[in-house]
């Protein structure tokens, strides 16, 4: 009967280290915000209070071309939300696209290397307006309306972003009432998506979110997605879902003594 206790020890064991606590959390924007394109020092545009643009609007035949390019900005506080320690499991970002036109862009999510602010800017539509304090736009990080030349910049202008896309979906057209699109670490190479999110709660100083890059090769490729201030009804702001798993410290604890335990018996095998 000695000989039987040993094993039905490690069974224990295993099954103890194997125990975790299971959980999920759905966060909405901690900031968000459109950067305009525009070269002109002088004349920096924002949405700051508005909704996320991403693509390319129809002003190409208003002036040059390379004005027209939109790139959304969306940050999520994970660390403040997600215990440290914890193992993310699953990621999906849902957004509302409510410009049903345009087409059926690609839309990519690009991991942001520099850290980026959302001011009082507002426009309800796709020319911004402009920039207030701590704005993002297309040449600096965060805005300094008293005197713009001591704002800090973009490394390049347009953002510092991963050239490679964490997570990309079609946003297809709807003549509707807006329609919700996801990108999901369920979806075929979009395994990215979590190594993003387990970055940002191991080291959350280094979380500055992600841009949405669209269709820049052509004008009048713009989607429009609600933010977490929009003022269109109904308004669905950006969401980010998390799954993920804790180890229980208690677990830890319980599978030590059994192996002590298991270590005990075994001596006294050999003893016997």
């Amino acid at each position: 009967m000695l000989r039987n206790l040993p094993a039905a020890t490690l069974l224990i064991f295993l099954a103890l280290v194997s125990a975790a606590e299971a959980a999920s959390v759905t966060l909405n924007p901690s900031k968000d915000n459109t950067l305009i394109q525009q070269t002109n020092p002088a004349n920096q545009l924002s949405n700051g209070q508005g909704d996320i643009f991403v693509g390319r609007t129809n002003q190409d035949g208003q002036g040059p071309a390379t004005l027209s390019i939109r790139r959304g900005l969306v940050q999520f506080d994970v660390a403040g939300s997600i215990p440290a320690g914890a193992t993310i499991t699953g990621v999906t970002l849902t957004m509302r696209d409510v410009m049903g036109l345009n087409g059926d862009p690609a839309v990519g999510l690009h991991r942001l290397w520099q850290d980026w602010g959302e001011g009082a800017s507002f426009q309800n539509g796709g020319m911004g307006a402009a920039a207030k304090a701590n704005d993002a736009t297309w040449l600096y990080t965060f805005y300094n309306e008293t005197n713009p030349a001591l704002s800090p910049t973009w490394n390049s202008p347009g953002g510092d972003f991963s050239p490679t896309a964490s997570g990309s979906v079609l946003v297809t057209d709807d003549l509707g009432g807006g329609q919700l699109f996801t990108w999901s670490s369920a979806a075929s190479g979009n395994a990215q998506l979590i190594a993003d999110v387990q970055s940002w709660l191991n080291n959350p100083a280094g979380n500055f979110g992600w841009l949405l890059q669209g269709d820049e090769s052509r004008g009048q490729s713009a989607k429009r997605f609600n933010s977490g201030e929009s003022t269109l009804s109904p308004n669905v702001p950006p969401a980010l879902t998390v799954t993920y798993v804790i180890p229980e410290p208690a677990t830890w604890l319980l599978a030590a003594t059994g192996l002590l335990c298991m270590a005990g018996w075994r001596m006294a095998l050999r003893r016997a």
